[in-house]
This record gives structure tokens, C-alpha cells and sequence, in this order.
């Protein structure tokens, strides 16, 4: 009788053991949300559905040793960035529902050389399938980041400035189709590509093409007023771009001119070449009157010969001294009308 509740009392510790067991190394691996293993050797699996953890060298990946998943996304609060946690350091939990990753804004370059900063999103979410790659890339976030940047420069290249205002849709499609392509390809033909493991839905971005024309202040801050310093820098700059002519502009000014000129009526045409007209002429006349002494020109000197409106306000103007001025009367010499004076 006592080897029965010997054995009895075996059994039911044994079953205890085994319960707390199941109890610390059960785990549920749901479609929002999984987590991964590994032992002596790196990665084991990524889990799915209800799992025990049999294996004792078996264990779930979490703590400070752990790959970072986090990725940058907006903050609604102010405005800015901030950095989101995809597993829950504690418990090794893997967050797989779609997320929006916004990276601080970049710059990149048109096919025709313009300089335009990009604001991008891209939704994207935790490929259960390939934890893998997720386990051994060490900082997502930042390959993430530049592996966004390169999709959009890629795609942003491929057109004028011009185009890309008329291709928005266009370039988030083929950002997309990149992202998912560099997940399975390398950059050669036949290479396998390092893949992230994500997979990637949508995409979606603004842009503000950088103004050639705009003077730039280090440590000058949008809406705060400028120091002596940067007030005396701010000067400078202008006067040195007022003394740039037409052969100063660079070939992306000129582009941005020209564009400016599409698709207009010849009125507006008109107009805009009458605007940049006065503009030369009062570049010429402040570098004259810059000298500090008297400067005698002509007005084919500044450009004033061949021009319409100037002939015709000159003419304008003689015809007005002409009526207002009083006719003067005959000459005579002691009452006598002179030989010339005769009728």
C-alpha cells in the first residue's frame, strides 16, 4: 500500500512538473502577432498557431541581445518622428499588422538634375515566413529607411521635374513593384537578394522641389529674427545675386525658367518677358549707380534702342512739350518785316 502512494505521489509531482512546464513554455503564434526562436546554432522558427517549447535549448528570442525591430513613423502628437518597437522586449512578442513607416525626409535628384526634398510613407508589415531575415538583419529600422530611399531615388530618377509632378501615382506603383522586387532579387541577374523580410502594400509620398534661387543662412530658424550676423549674410547674399546676370544662371535655373514659360498664352508670355526685362534693367542701373561717380551712356547702352513701349512713350512725350509750348511770334526790324518774313 505504501509503494502505491509512493508512486502515486511520483506521478503527481511528475505531472506538476510537467504542467508548469507547458504553462512557461506555451506559447500562440496569431496572425497579428508571433514570435521567434533559437538556439546554440542562431534562428530555430518562427511560431504559428500553439506551440510548446519541448526542446530545453530551444528559446524565444527577446532581451537586450535581441535584433532591434523598430522602424520611424509619425508622431501625431507633435507633428515629428518617432521611433515604434515591433517586439515587446519582455516577452519577445512580434507585432505583425500592417504599420506606416515614415523616414525623415531625403533629398534626390530628377532626371534633368533638380533637387527635390521627398516626405514618404510606406505601409509595410512582418513577413511571418521569413523571420529569418528579420533575425538577422540587427537594426530594421535603419535598412528599412534606406532601402525606401532607394526605391524613390530610383523611381523619382527615371523622370523630368515636370513629369514627376504629372506621375505621382506612377512613382508610388513603381516604388512598390521595387520593394517587393529587391525582397526576392539581387542586383544582378540570377542573384538572390538580401530580403528584410516585410512585405510591402502601399506607398506614398509629397515632394517640394529645392529653390535654386533661395538664399541660404546656416543656423538661420523659418519665423526667428536673424542676428547682426546672418542680418549682414542675408545682405550680402542678395546683393551678390543681384549682381548675377542671365550667363550666371545655372542650367537647373534655366530649366525652372522655361518651365515657367510652358503652356502659356502669349499675353502671359508676354508679360513675364516684360517682367524679367525691367529686372535687367534695374540690375543695370544699380551697378551704375554703384560706381559712386557720374556714368554718361546711351540708351542703346542699356538696351532701351528697339524697344516699342519706350519709343512710344518718348514720342509721347515730345508731342506733349510740342502742344504746351506757345508759338512764337513773327521777327521784325523797326516795323519792317524781315525779307525772309514776306509773304
Amino acid at each position: 500500500m505504501l509503494m502505491i502512494y509512493v508512486v502515486g505521489a511520483i506521478v503527481l509531482v511528475l505531472l506538476i512538473a510537467v504542467m508548469a512546464y507547458i504553462s512557461t513554455r506555451y506559447y500562440e503564434g496569431r496572425y497579428d502577432r508571433t514570435y521567434m526562436t533559437q538556439d546554440e546554432r542562431g534562428f530555430r522558427r518562427g511560431l504559428k498557431g500553439k506551440t510548446v517549447l519541448w526542446d530545453v535549448e530551444e528559446s524565444i528570442v527577446r532581451g537586450p541581445t535581441a535584433p532591434r525591430l523598430e522602424y520611424v513613423a509619425l508622431d501625431p502628437a507633435t507633428g515629428g518622428r518617432r521611433t515604434v518597437a515591433l517586439m515587446d522586449a519582455k516577452t519577445g512578442s512580434i507585432n505583425l499588422r500592417p504599420q506606416f513607416a515614415a523616414p525623415l525626409p531625403f533629398e534626390t535628384v530628377t532626371a534633368d538634375d533638380h533637387k527635390v526634398m521627398v516626405d514618404a510613407r510606406v505601409q509595410f508589415s512582418i513577413n511571418r515566413d521569413l523571420l529569418k531575415h528579420v533575425y538577422e538583419v540587427q537594426d530594421l529600422s535603419q535598412a528599412l529607411d534606406m532601402r525606401v530611399h532607394s526605391a524613390f531615388r530610383a523611381e523619382i530618377g527615371k523622370l523630368k521635374d515636370e513629369e514627376l509632378r504629372a506621375s505621382i501615382a506612377e512613382v508610388e506603383r513603381g516604388v512598390v513593384a521595387r520593394l517587393r522586387q529587391l525582397e526576392e532579387e539581387g542586383d544582378e541577374k540570377g542573384e538572390k537578394g538580401m530580403a528584410l523580410g516585410i512585405n510591402f502594400h502601399t506607398a506614398s509620398f509629397s515632394f517640394v522641389e529645392q529653390d535654386e534661387f533661395a538664399v541660404s543662412i546656416p543656423g538661420l530658424a523659418p519665423g526667428v529674427a536673424p542676428t547682426p550676423e546672418q542680418a549682414a549674410a542675408i545682405d550680402r547674399a542678395r546683393q551678390s545675386a543681384r549682381a548675377q546676370g542671365v550667363l550666371s544662371l545655372r542650367p537647373q535655373q534655366l530649366d525652372q525658367i522655361a518651365d515657367v514659360f510652358k503652356d502659356r498664352d502669349a499675353a502671359g508670355t508676354a508679360a513675364l518677358l516684360a517682367m524679367l526685362e525691367m529686372q535687367t534693367r534695374q540690375n543695370i542701373a544699380e551697378a551704375l549707380a554703384a560706381a559712386g561717380q557720374l556714368v554718361v551712356v546711351t540708351p542703346n547702352d542699356i538696351g532701351l534702342v528697339g524697344l516699342s513701349a519706350q519709343r512710344e512713350a518718348a514720342a509721347a512725350r515730345t508731342r506733349a512739350i510740342g502742344e504746351a509750348a506757345p508759338t512764337p511770334p513773327p521777327l521784325t526790324n523797326g516795323g519792317a518785316v524781315r525779307p525772309e518774313n514776306r509773304p
